[in-house]
C-alpha cells in the first residue's frame, strides 16, 4: 500500500472514529442554544458539512483505490454486504449533514430541536458506519 494511500486512510480512521461523533455531539448542542428562528447560518452551521464531505471524501478515495488495488477475495470482500453499506450509508451521511443544518431540514417543523433531532440521526449512522468499517 503506498504511503500516500496510508495517511488517507489514518486521516480517514481518526477523523471517523475519532473527531466527527464528538464533533457532531457538540455543534447539535451549539446549534440548540444558539437557535434562532429565520437566522442566517453561521460560521459553525457552514463549516461542519463540509467537515462530513471531508470524510466521506477520503472514504471513496481509499475505497476506490482498494477496488483496483485488491482481486479476488479481497476485492469481493470490499464489494460484498456488509462493507457495501460503508461508503452508502458515509453518502446518506454526508447529504444528512448538509440538510440538518441547513434551511431544507426535513424536521424544521420542530423549530430548535430540529438541527439536534437531525444531528443524532447522523450521529447515529456515523457510529454505525464506523462499526461497520472497523469489522473489514
Amino acid at each position: 500500500m503506498g504511503t500516500v494511500f496510508g495517511v488517507v486512510f489514518q486521516i480517514h480512521s481518526i477523523l471517523g472514529e475519532m473527531i466527527l461523533p464528538v464533533a457532531i455531539v457538540a455543534v447539535a448542542i451549539y446549534l440548540l442554544v444558539t437557535y434562532r428562528p429565520n437566522a442566517p447560518r453561521g460560521p459553525v452551521a457552514r463549516l461542519f458539512p463540509v467537515l462530513v464531505d471531508i470524510q466521506v471524501g477520503l472514504g471513496i478515495i481509499y475505497w476506490v483505490f482498494l477496488l483496483f488495488n485488491t482481486s479476488g477475495a479481497a476485492q469481493a470482500r470490499y464489494l460484498s454486504f456488509p462493507f457495501i453499506l460503508h461508503p452508502l450509508i458515509g453518502i446518506l451521511a454526508a447529504g444528512l449533514a448538509h440538510m440538518a443544518i441547513g434551511a431544507r431540514n426535513p424536521l424544521r417543523g420542530l423549530g430548535r430541536w430540529a438541527p439536534l433531532v437531525s444531528l443524532g440521526v447522523l450521529l447515529v449512522l456515523v457510529i454505525s458506519n464506523v462499526m461497520i468499517g472497523v469489522q473489514t
